[in-house]
């Protein structure tokens, strides 16, 4: 039963990791582009995309739930590789 409970830790820890980190590059991504190169491009024409609360809303919790998502990934795959203890 432990050796069930830890492969499907592992297999949950992998997936959640891999999920987690595909849309944060996405965003980070997206962040890159929205908030630091095309400011400077447009600053020649002095025009700067106003940042809402939305998008700064957004991101603050986005970045809570990856980084808490990042950190449950990490202790499942963490248990799945803890030895066994006898007993």
């Amino acid at each position: 039963m432990t050796a069930i409970k830890r492969y499907l830790s592992g297999f949950a820890g992998t997936g959640i990791f891999i999920a987690t980190a595909y849309f944060s590059y996405n965003v980070a991504q997206g962040m890159y582009y929205n908030y630091f190169l095309w400011p400077k491009e447009k600053a020649e024409e002095h025009y700067v995309i106003p940042t809402r609360w939305q998008d700064l809303t957004f991101l603050v919790v986005f970045w809570a739930i990856s980084l808490l998502l990042l950190f449950l990934s990490f202790r499942l795959v963490r248990f799945a590789l803890k030895r066994p203890t006898a007993g």
